[in-house]
């Protein structure tokens, strides 16, 4: 199957049964879908709840912080997911929109460091948070992501 695909006909780029999976970049896509999906049904769990308690006449005045971190989340994780997409498509824009949500996902994180009172929750989250950035970091800046984003030929599962 060697020359399908707008390869050039390149012997180097076999996609077939010998071909093997670009690991990194399916791990970046994995990694942006899944931290994606997890923040995007956060923020909209906890807009629709604090919508839901302003509906039922409950004061909501003190839930300010929480709706803008909600959003937040919200957002971030809908950037994720399109850079996911992106990525899995080998879209060139892919890696400045996953790197604008990791961007993101450090300030978020630098926000919760210095605002958030510690408890275990706060600190399990950062934790995670500051492992999540130095992971999608070292995936942005390797060698088979940039090349699998150069190649422009999308990921596929076997």
């Amino acid at each position: 199957m060697t020359g399908a695909g707008g390869d050039g006909g390149r012997p180097d780029a076999d996609h077939g049964s010998g071909h093997t999976p670009r690991s990194a970049a399916m791990a970046l896509a994995g990694l942006s879908a899944g931290f994606g999906i997890i923040g995007a049904s956060i923020g909209f769990a906890t807009v629709l709840g604090v919508t839901a308690t302003a509906a039922g006449g409950s004061d909501t005045s003190g839930m300010g912080p929480m709706v803008i971190s909600a959003v937040s989340s919200l957002v971030l994780g809908l950037l994720l997911i399109v850079g996911a997409v992106l990525l899995w498509r080998a879209n060139r824009a892919s890696l400045v929109v996953i790197g604008a949500g990791v961007t993101l996902l450090a300030l978020s994180t630098a926000a919760r460091m210095i605002l958030d009172s510690v408890t275990f929750i706060s600190v399990v989250g950062t934790v995670l948070s500051l492992l999540a950035l130095v992971v999608m970091g070292y995936l942005m800046t390797s060698r088979d992501v940039r090349e699998h984003v150069r190649e422009g030929v999308p990921l596929r599962l076997r």
